[in-house]
């Protein structure tokens, strides 16, 4: 795979990894490469393991599989074959739309990733970096587009032990949920809550908690004063009733993501194969 893969652009970059739009020598098409040093390669063998128990999901991105290349400054690195998204992420989508997106929209997305989501936990997986820009989007034939879920770079296995000390968190500050903070509980709830708050953000189009100024208020605000993200007011009943079962401060009490496909707020959308 060394050989026919060539990198173009560069898509975006976090912390560690780095994804460029790429071409297939012999075959043609585009793809996604994401690469990291190889002496932090570990993040990315646990993110393609994920992957390809996921390959039957049509709600989670594809991974083609992983090869390992020296790079021009001598080191090696390893490279992640995705499929590409055209559409860039659902976040630059809804956040482009300062007034937020109509309801149906936000239950076509929604059922989506619930279904993309219920899969990850199936498989013994905990995302723990579930937000807008890490769902991207695919075109359908009807025009429409398709939503799946990406950068599995902070999952982990349901039940593994977490040392980390308390008031931290593991994936977007934003996205914190109570005994994330408090106890660093990084498991299946913790998905749910994040769910809740991507549905909040199509909703209005502007990021939870965004008149919190720092991580250290956004952590008043959820432990301190026990705040939940503002549900808007101007949705259904059936979308409020849906974002309080995610938002359930008690992560006990938080509807599974197999529980929440049966909500009638999206368990009529019809979506594609």
């Amino acid at each position: 795979m060394e050989n026919i893969m060539v990198k173009g652009r560069l898509l975006g970059m976090g912390n560690f990894a780095h994804v460029h739009l790429a071409y297939c020598r012999p075959f043609g098409g585009q793809f996604a490469v994401k690469s990291v040093n190889s002496s932090l390669s570990s993040s990315l063998l646990m993110e393609e393991t994920i992957l390809r128990r996921l390959r039957c999901s049509p709600d989670v991105v594809y991974c083609f599989g992983g090869y390992s290349t020296q790079e021009a400054n001598g080191d090696s690195a390893y490279n992640l074959v995705l499929e590409y998204a055209a559409g860039g992420s659902l976040g630059r989508l809804m956040f482009s739309r300062t007034s937020g997106s109509p309801e149906s929209e936000v239950q076509w997305y929604t059922r989506m990733i619930v279904r993309g989501l219920h899969a990850v936990h199936r498989e013994g997986f905990v995302h723990c970096d579930l937000k807008l820009s890490n769902m991207l989007l695919f075109p359908t034939e009807d025009g429409r587009w398709r939503v799946k879920i990406a950068d599995f770079g902070l999952s982990k296995r349901f039940g593994r032990e977490e040392f980390c000390r308390p008031l931290t968190f593991r994936g977007t500050a934003n996205y914190m949920s109570p005994e994330s903070i408090v106890y660093s509980e990084n498991e299946a709830p913790l998905d749910i809550w994040c769910l809740g708050c991507m549905v909040i953000e199509m909703f209005t189009g502007k990021p939870t908690w965004e008149n919190c100024q720092d991580e250290n208020d956004l952590i008043l605000h959820i432990v301190f004063w026990r705040q939940v993200p503002l549900i808007p007011e101007n949705i259904s009943e059936e979308a409020k009733d849906f974002l309080k079962k995610c938002l359930a401060r008690d992560p006990s009490q938080r509807w599974t993501a197999e529980m929440l496909l049966t909500h009638p707020f999206i368990d009529s959308v019809l979506l594609p194969l």
